[in-house]
């Protein structure tokens, strides 16, 4: 019962480990995006303002609109490393499953190796008894 239990535990491990995994790539592909597309990005909104008569209240508004960009970035790698330290985690709770399925592997080994040696006790045993009573019948057998 431990030994299946362990092994249902180590399946729902192996799956989260993938999922976290496939979550990972995915913060990496989104993260890869960013930085393909980010100068184009700020490059749109450089010329959108340069070479004009533009406000200053323009000029605020590109500005944000390139920290904004930047803040993007920001993000995407703190996802990245967020997703590596969840694909971290469930890597470690995959081995501790690993680890707990060994043991019950184990132990089930043991008890089953225990388990044998206790049939063939208890039939050296009962052999003994079956034997000692035949002695026992052909003792009186010869007496009467």
């Amino acid at each position: 019962m431990r030994e299946d239990r362990a092994t249902g535990e180590l399946s729902a491990a192996r799956r989260d480990l993938a999922a976290a995994e496939a979550a990972l790539e995915a913060r990496r592909r989104d993260l890869a995006v960013y930085e393909e597309t980010k100068e184009a990005r700020r490059d749109r909104i450089y010329d959108a303002i340069m070479g004009r008569a533009v406000s200053r209240e323009q000029i605020d508004l590109a500005n944000a609109g390139v920290a904004r960009i930047d803040e993007e970035g920001a993000l995407k790698v703190d996802n990245v490393a967020r997703a590596e330290s969840e694909r971290k985690k469930r890597e470690e709770a995959t081995d501790a499953a690993r680890r707990n399925l060994a043991l019950a592997t184990k132990n089930r080994m043991k008890i089953d190796e225990h388990k044998n040696i206790w049939i063939a006790a208890d039939a050296a045993e009962q052999e003994h008894r079956a034997e000692g009573e035949l002695e026992d019948f052909i003792v009186r057998k010869l007496e009467i």
